[in-house]
């Protein structure tokens, strides 16, 4: 596509979204800063600032898709690419909130209701209440929205220094810093801080070096009474390749978990996302949304947009015919395919081990028993033959196989930890 073209679709997009989300703060944060940078057909490809950017990006991404969709007939296939980083520290440090992620549009249900009270109260009474405050749970539970709350609470009151981040950054940044000769800063940078905010904290795992300095501006950060806050999609102990140190460290607060909403909060998110956007829908559709949609926030949000952007476009009525059609469609768009390399991706990740690790002969138990996981995940989530599996672990024999998977069910049904990490790769695996 020609740059004008693609220049015209990126305003024609753009402008609609503009009309269309009415909210002029969030449009100038979220929208304005983003670049289509090209589109081959079948792929939109977008450029964001930075990686800390995408975390409020990524709302809009189903909007852009259904704004497209307008145009093409058709959603496509999104690839995020990031633009110059060399200011990140500054503008990560100073992280932009998502302006729909507060405490006033956080539901509170049973499935969140302890969760959402020690984020309060940490807000309230930073370094006192708990700290650290440890939240974990899946996808789209509302980790990121309460994370994000207390920023906007930190940021509102004005008189403190706070810093959101990925942990990915925590780690990029050591990095740098090793590099540019430049520890000094970075640790400056962190510990002069009153509120630290750290999304997905097991990505340190089999970090070393990182580890190391995150243990230290930990423990600088707790004596001098500031507040630690920090995410993952598992508990302390569940999160492998963490020295033992950090891990009890994690524990000396709060540890609290965020569970799927049943289905009266599930009700009362729809209404509550319908609201904000300042739309009627019947509590028929809701409660059919809400009965029909389980997995999480993030997807309830997503069919909700597509609902509402579908009906503009075709100029109907929502009724329960054109729900149940959009449903069954995101379903079918969003369920990717399972291959044995992504379970190996997944695997690895999960336990901090590497593909070369996997595929060895080693028998020791932090590689064995995530060999076995990978083993029984791809037999149970493909149609590979089991000698097609064997020969892609690099066994000699496909009752290599066979025993693995019938290890790993027997544990699922006994051990919590093998029950928990399985259970917490399949969900990555469908994320």
């Amino acid at each position: 596509m020609e740059k004008f073209e693609v220049e015209n679709l990126s305003n024609v997009i753009f402008k609609n979204i503009q009309e269309r989300i009415n909210n002029p703060r969030a449009f100038d944060i979220w929208i304005k800063p983003v670049k289509i940078i090209d589109y081959d057909g079948e792929t939109l490809s977008i450029q964001i600032p930075n990686r800390a950017f995408y975390r409020g990006f990524s709302s809009f991404i189903e909007i852009i898709k259904e704004e497209f969709s307008k145009i093409y007939g058709f959603f496509p296939k999104i690839e995020i690419s990031y633009g110059e980083e060399e200011n990140t520290s500054k503008s990560l440090i100073e992280s932009t909130l998502n302006p729909e992620y507060t405490f006033e549009n956080f539901v509170v249900g049973p499935c969140n209701r302890l969760a959402h009270a020690a984020a309060l109260a940490v807000s309230q009474s930073p370094g006192v209440a708990y700290n650290p405050l440890f939240l974990y749970g899946g996808v789209g539970l509302g980790k990121t929205h309460l994370m994000q709350a207390i920023g906007h609470y930190i940021k509102n009151r004005g008189d403190l220094k706070m810093a959101y981040i990925p942990a990915e950054f925590f780690v990029n940044e050591y990095i740098q810093s090793i590099k540019n000769k430049k520890t000094a800063n970075f640790r400056n940078k962190f510990r002069n801080l009153d509120f630290l905010l750290i999304d997905d904290i097991h990505f340190i795992a089999g970090k070393g070096g990182s580890q190391e300095e995150f243990f230290h501006t930990f423990n600088f950060l707790y004596d001098n009474k500031k507040q630690i806050i920090l995410s993952s999609d598992r508990p302390p102990k569940e999160i492998t390749a963490i020295e033992e140190r950090i891990i009890s460290r994690f524990e000396w607060g709060l540890v609290v978990d965020l569970q799927p909403p049943d289905f009266e909060t599930r009700v009362a998110i729809l209404k509550k996302k319908a609201e904000i956007r300042n739309i009627v829908i019947n509590d028929d559709i809701i409660f059919l949304i809400a009965e029909k949609v389980k997995e999480n926030v993030r997807i309830l949000e997503g069919i909700l947009n597509r609902i509402l952007a579908l009906s503009k476009l075709m100029n109907t009525e929502i009724n329960q015919d054109l729900v149940l059609e959009i449903i069954e469609g995101f379903k079918r768009s969003s369920k990717k395919q399972i291959t044995m390399d992504l379970i190996m991706e997944k695997v690895c990740n999960y336990f901090s081990v590497s593909e070369r690790e996997i595929k060895s002969a080693k028998r020791v138990k932090n590689i064995l028993i995530p060999r076995q996981i990978a083993m029984y995940l791809t037999r149970e989530l493909t149609n590979s033959s089991l000698n097609s599996i064997g020969e892609y672990f690099g066994v000699k024999d496909h009752t290599t196989v066979i025993n693995a998977c019938k290890k790993i069910k027997n544990l699922i049904d006994k051990d919590n930890y093998i029950r928990s990490a399985v259970g917490n790769i399949k969900r990555g695996l469908n994320e």
